[in-house]
Formats: C-alpha cells, structure tokens, sequence
C-alpha cells in the first residue's frame, strides 16, 4: 500500500469511483480507502463517487457508516477505480480520461480488461471472492477503527454470498476481522434488512416469466425484468437453476450467473465463454467474474435472439449439438 500512498502524493482531488449501481463491496472498499488515504494523506480533497445509482442492499450500510456519496466532482487530478474491471461500465469517467488525460488507477477483483488495466498507471487486480478482501489483505496492518473493520467484513460477507462462495478464504478473513473488532451480529443484521416492494415484485415477476431448457443434466433458466436483474438472476439460482440469465431488454442488458458447484464441474467461464463472445457480435460493454457476470449492448437485440445465442454458446461448451438443448414444458 506505501506505493498506492506514494503514487497518489503529487495528486490534490482524489475521486474514488464505484460501479454502477453500487454494492456492498464497491461502497465498503471505496469507505475504507477513502479514510485510509485520508489518514496517511490529510491534506487531500477526497470523494467517493457513485455514477447513476446504488444497491437497495447497500443503503442500510451507507447510513450506518455515514458514507458520504458524490453525485458530481469538480477538476478531479486522478481516478480510483473501485470493484470496476472496465471503463467501459463507467462511460463519464472514461471520457474524462480519454479527453482530459486524468490518470487512473484500479483496484478489482474481477476477470481483467486488458485495455484498462494497460491503461492504468497502477492496479491491484487479483482473483479473489471480494474486493475487500483484496483492500483488507493490504492494508490489514494499518487496521485499529472498529468500523472500518465491519465495512470490509460487510463486503466480504456479501460478496461471498455468505460464504458460500470460497469459504475457507471468506470465513478464515471474517475470524480475522472479528477478532480484530468488528460486529458481525451487527453487520449481518444489516445485511439481513427486509427487501423494498419493488425488488420482491422483480424476483417474482421473474420466476413467473421463466424459460426453462435442459442441456444434458443441467438446466438453464432464462427470464426477462425490467429492474434487479443480479438480484433475480441469484433467485433463479438459489431455486435450483444451474446457469440463470436475466434479460433487460429496454436497458439492452443481460446479466448471467452460474451454480458455484457447475462451474468447478464444466469450467463454463461467463466473462470468457458467454459475455465476451456476446459484445464481440452485438457491441457493448461487460465483464464480471467466472460465475457472476453482465453485459450492455449498444445495439437493440431481442431476448429471443438472446436466448439462441446463449445456448448456442453453452452448446459450444459442453460439446453439445444445439438441438439436443431441449425446451421443458413448465405447464405440466
């Protein structure tokens, strides 16, 4: 972390940047790096910046933590790119640093853009269940403020969908930050607050609108919302889908997750094997990780066109003619 501190020291007005829509790891990582920074370099104008929206997950976390968010900035000298694998998911700040020339740096979790991370005049990317988990394996000396400690073991909790995903890593990094303070009674009672109506209305909306194919024994479940579409896509799995797509179409996004256990199984990497393909034919952005992914597209694509192009992908994977993915009637 002294060369992060070291880096930014020439640089006045910091803007941390969140992804879209931000969660629970983008918002603690950005709070923690924003009073780290602020601790060992006082004398800098530091925001957290949030473009268009944030998780109806994290507003309970955003308030206990006092997390102040930026809806606009003034002249910023350097970017910090939080829980963001792409410039592509935040189209404002890549037009500043492609017209402006402001310099930036990334600090993620998610499979890598090459071109950003090239980009970048330094990162921190690595594979890991969280980027709190990253931010906290760096930074874990500097540790004493007992909330700074429950923002990184909020992020790690819900990032690893508590500790379902790698949980010898997430749970032995949790024991760590509760012996070092945090309240994770508190933390997971946040974690746990009742989701709004509009959210409830999407996941059952979207379990009612399901397609369902079967490609040899797994099975693939296909549904369209026109909000929540990560938080729908963990339902479709959570009930029992192998592989969930979540379309939007006026939005022109898909957003995809795969069973922790299939993927270990048939390696099917969404990030790789389904989005990249997706935006190389229909042009867009996206990223994400091997089993929790999205795209946008710049161009209109119907969601049964969607659909196709999905399971021939899958198809193409599993080494699997097309056709043999079948249709499950649901009405019987």
């Amino acid at each position: 972390m002294s060369n992060l501190l070291k880096i930014l020291s020439p640089f006045n007005n910091i803007v941390i940047v969140c992804h879209p829509n931000a969660d629970i790891d983008s918002l603690g990582s950005a709070y923690v790096l924003f009073n780290f920074i602020k601790n060992f370099l006082n004398n800098k104008n530091i925001v957290i910046y949030v473009p268009e929206s944030i998780s109806s997950s994290s507003i309970p976390l955003i308030e206990y933590f006092n997390i102040e968010i930026c809806n606009e900035f003034l002249s910023p000298d350097i970017f910090i790119l939080v829980d963001i694998s792409s410039l592509n998911q935040i189209p404002l700040i890549k037009s500043y640093v492609e017209e402006k020339s402001i310099p930036y740096i990334v600090i993620d979790h998610h499979v890598p853009d090459e071109q950003t991370i090239n980009k970048a005049i330094f990162f921190i990317v690595k594979e890991a269940t969280s980027t709190c988990e990253i931010i906290y394996e760096i930074i874990k000396n500097y540790l004493t403020d007992k909330k700074i400690l429950e923002a990184l073991l909020a992020g790690i909790i819900y990032d690893s969908r508590r500790f379902l995903i790698n949980p010898k890593k997430s749970i032995s990094l949790a024991y760590e930050l509760i012996n070092k303070g945090a309240d994770i009674e508190k933390i997971l009672q946040l974690l746990s607050i009742e989701q709004n109506y509009s959210e409830k209305m999407a996941k059952i909306k979207g379990c009612s609108r399901m397609k369902i194919f079967k490609a040899s024994s797994w099975i693939i479940a296909f549904t369209y919302v026109s909000a929540f579409e990560a938080s729908v896509a963990r339902t479709l799995i959570d009930i029992g889908a192998d592989f969930a797509f979540v379309i939007n179409e006026s939005e022109r996004r898909v957003t995809g997750r795969i069973r922790e256990v299939v993927y270990n199984q048939v390696r099917i990497n969404l990030v790789t094997d389904i989005i990249k393909p997706l935006i190389e034919k229909y042009p867009g952005q996206g990223g994400g990780h091997p089993t929790a992914a999205s795209a946008n597209f710049n161009v209109d694509i119907s969601i049964e066109n969607l659909i196709s192009e999905i399971l021939e992908l899958i198809a193409s994977k599993l080494n699997l003619q097309k056709h043999l993915i079948c249709e499950i009637d649901t009405k019987k």
